[in-house]
């Protein structure tokens, strides 16, 4: 029998809710989870790879939870870096509390606290599991999903609207120009078949949007 991936959603989610800047606004770690999970179940299905899908999906769960650790502004800039070692200690507590197998366990932990331990920064060998965990992370935030994190930072940093689609104009934050570098980030064919389908969405809603604060009223 899978393991209730909803009551584990909620515990996470309330665990995010106690924190003061990843349960709201840019840092909603309750939706990126949610995208985490839905993107690792599309590739299970989409890889064929024989995987331990509970393990993978329990993992998408719990990934990013040790961020409620980094909880001030000092601790997020310092010790991002962190955040999947501190992900791990959680994790293993709370399914030990819940009476899951040992050995299930580790094998979650182990792909929460390498689950940041990508191709570029660190040499591993890598399973399947934590393969499509990894690229499930970069997946999730890429192609529509993209724009919301920009315009989140709108609200935060007090920008209009029409400021923020400037800014966006000209940075490479979700335009699809960033997430072409994520390419390289990636572990599997059919993870790059999709991101590249995932940019292409992106530059599409980037024309709409720019298009829209086109006026001869902010001319000159």
């Amino acid at each position: 029998m899978p393991p209730d991936y909803k009551k584990l959603y909620e515990i996470v989610c309330d665990l995010y809710a106690n924190s003061e800047h990843f349960y709201y606004g840019q840092w909603d770690e309750t939706f990126y989870t949610l995208r985490v999970f839905e993107t690792c179940k599309e590739l299970i299905q989409k890889s064929r790879l024989k995987v331990n899908k509970d393990v993978i999906l329990t993992a998408a769960i719990f990934h990013d939870i040790g961020k409620t650790k980094l909880d001030t502004e000092e601790k997020i800039q310092e010790e991002w870096d962190d955040h999947p070692q501190y992900g791990a200690e959680i994790t293993r507590e709370i399914l030990r509390d819940l009476k899951f197998d040992n050995e299930f366990i580790e094998e979650v932990v182990y792909l929460v606290k390498h689950h940041g331990d990508r191709p570029n920064k660190v040499e591993m060998l890598r399973t399947p599991e934590l393969k499509i965990l990894q690229d499930a992370d970069l997946l999730a935030d890429m192609g529509i999903a993209s724009f919301i994190r920009p315009f989140l930072y709108s609200g935060k940093n007090k920008r209009k609207t029409i400021n923020n689609v400037n800014y966006i104009k000209t940075t490479k934050s979700s335009n699809g120009t960033i997430s072409k570098e994520n390419l390289y980030r990636l572990n599997l064919k059919v993870s790059r078949r999709i991101a590249k389908k995932l940019i292409k969405e992106a530059n599409k809603l980037n024309k709409k949007i720019f298009k829209m604060t086109q006026s001869e009223l902010l001319e000159g």
